[in-house]
């Protein structure tokens, strides 16, 4: 029971569970986020999660903490050397598809995982782990929630049209109206040979894909029309 209770209370055993608790708290998150095929998953946020950990509870000990210096000013150090490196992580998962913009989730959840590592190498596993619980919580449930509330879908669709066959803006209002869009901006962009291209931002409400797919069957018909495209913007 003695050689029990040395090894419990050893640092060595607190440095390996807080690890431990590291890496299931970045699993749980981890999993959440590949189970949805984004592009950092369950090995990615368990290694940030230790890593962090690792860093934090180095200080407290060892040749590294007297490095790093042990107290406020080395904590301080610390975190923001992890969070400088968590900037560029959270960077590479932010991906530019045309006129949208993917990855935001993720990069906030790298950058939660972060604080839930910095949180358990500081011992402050109650906060740790109610943090673990909420951002899964919020990735969970909250997508939930958001498939069941009505919510903008946006779109940028441009046409050129033939040599004389240029509808004016109000036309093109009435048109875009008729097919369910709420138009928020109309621009043209003419050539010498007559044509025009237009490009118009939409926004329409309740199953914008359906919406989508008529509209551009509609243009796809309208021998008025020489070319286009229709574009969903996704956050």
């Amino acid at each position: 029971m003695t050689l029990f209770n040395t090894i419990y209370q050893s640092p060595e055993f607190s440095m390996l569970f807080r690890m431990i608790l590291s890496i299931i708290a970045g699993g749980v998150i981890g999993l959440e986020r590949y189970q949805n095929g984004h592009p950092a998953g369950v090995r990615t946020f368990s290694i940030i999660s230790l890593t962090s950990t690792i860093l934090t509870a180095s200080l407290t000990q060892g040749m590294y903490g007297q490095l790093m210096g042990q107290g406020d000013m080395g904590a301080s150090r610390v975190i923001q050397g992890i969070l400088q490196g968590i900037g560029f992580i959270g960077a590479g998962v932010i991906v530019r598809d045309g006129v949208s913009i993917k990855g935001l989730t993720s990069a906030a959840s790298i950058w939660a995982v972060a604080a839930i590592g910095v949180l358990i190498g500081s011992s402050e596993l109650f906060l740790a782990v109610c943090g673990t619980v909420f951002t899964a919580l919020i990735l969970v449930a909250f997508r939930k929630i958001d498939a069941l509330t009505a919510r903008r879908g946006f779109a940028i669709i441009e046409a050129k049209f033939v040599k004389g066959a240029v509808p004016g803006e109000q036309q093109i209002h009435e048109r875009f109206t008729s097919y369910g869009f709420n138009v928020s901006s109309i621009s043209f962009k003419g050539a010498k040979s007559g044509t025009m291209q237009v490009k118009v931002h939409v926004w329409t409400l309740g199953n914008a894909a359906e919406a989508r797919s008529h509209l551009a069957m509609e243009m796809l018909n309208d021998p008025s029309i020489a070319d286009f495209s229709v574009e969903p913007v996704r956050e």
